[in-house]
């Protein structure tokens, strides 16, 4: 996970865009109409995003005169269609992650902008640009349609929640098989409320990290081996244990990074230091 500071873009100047490209003189009429709505969905948004509430957003059919499927229709045709007239917001927002990393597991490539609420559910928030947040396909995928019923439920949000990085939360768990696993899962420190323990659980399960930070960890197992193999034959043990000291150390600046929690394990466990490594297949 990585956090990204909000879209430059606001709520008012991408629906100006869309508005401007709707042909339809009736559809332009009641967009226009609910152009206070929307503004005030977007103000409550932000509000309650600051204050890790989503939860309580209220979810929406339709906006006064306009149906769901409408709001719907202004991102699908303007924003993220490829001819739309606020298709430039939408390559800014899916643009804006360093090195086009997924800000939702720190691992794939971002190809979509991901509706942190979903639109089916928050209609009137589908052109919202901080409701928008670039992801891979898998976190995407994985994601879906799902959205928070109560304040644990919230998962990560990448504009808001830099306060869930700064900590440890993501655990490696070393299996000696034959043949050695890393398994992944949550283990949230004791000084977190409990709220935030179970947004980062909600946050892990929603995107499917297991699944990413498992195959990652175990893909590099055999670099490892090798890479220790090459120690070992430098300075026994000890440049065994000072090489997985470094890679943890490396690392550390992102410390739910599957990286930082692997080598953690790694440098955590006397058998694999020990040797444990050459039965790495």
């Amino acid at each position: 996970m990585r956090s990204l500071p909000p879209p430059s873009d606001t709520q008012a100047s991408v629906f100006a865009l869309c508005l401007g490209a709707t042909a339809d003189p009736g559809l332009h009429a009641r967009l226009a109409g609910i152009a206070a709505n929307l503004a005030g969905a977007g103000v409550t948004y932000q509000l309650n995003a600051v204050a890790a509430s989503l939860h309580l957003v209220p979810r929406v059919q339709s906006v006064g005169a306009v149906a769901k499927t409408e709001l719907i229709g202004l991102y699908e045709t303007h924003l993220s269609k490829t001819d739309g007239a606020a298709r430039a917001v939408y390559d800014r927002i899916r643009n804006a992650a360093p090195n086009n990393r997924c800000p939702l597991c720190g691992v794939g490539n971002v190809a979509h902008c991901d509706h942190h609420l979903p639109k089916s559910r928050y209609p009137d928030l589908a052109v919202l640009p901080i409701n928008l947040v670039p992801a891979c396909h898998f976190c995407n995928d994985k994601k879906r349609a799902k959205y928070p019923t109560s304040a644990g439920q919230q998962t990560f949000h990448p504009y808001f929640d830099e306060h869930l990085l700064k900590d440890p939360w993501v655990r490696a768990t070393l299996n000696s098989g034959p043949p050695p696993v890393l398994v992944f899962d949550t283990d949230p420190p004791s000084a977190w409320s409990a709220q935030d323990g179970e947004r980062v659980r909600r946050h892990f399960d929603a995107c499917g990290l297991a699944i990413t930070f498992t195959t990652n960890a175990n893909d590099e197992l055999p670099v490892v081996r090798d890479r220790l193999i090459l120690q070992e034959s430098r300075g026994g043990t000890a440049a065994v244990q000072q090489f997985l000291n470094d890679e943890r150390d490396i690392h550390s600046t992102r410390p739910n990074s599957w990286q930082y929690a692997t080598y953690r394990t790694l440098a955590a466990d006397a058998w694999f230091v020990g040797g444990g490594y050459r039965t790495i297949p």
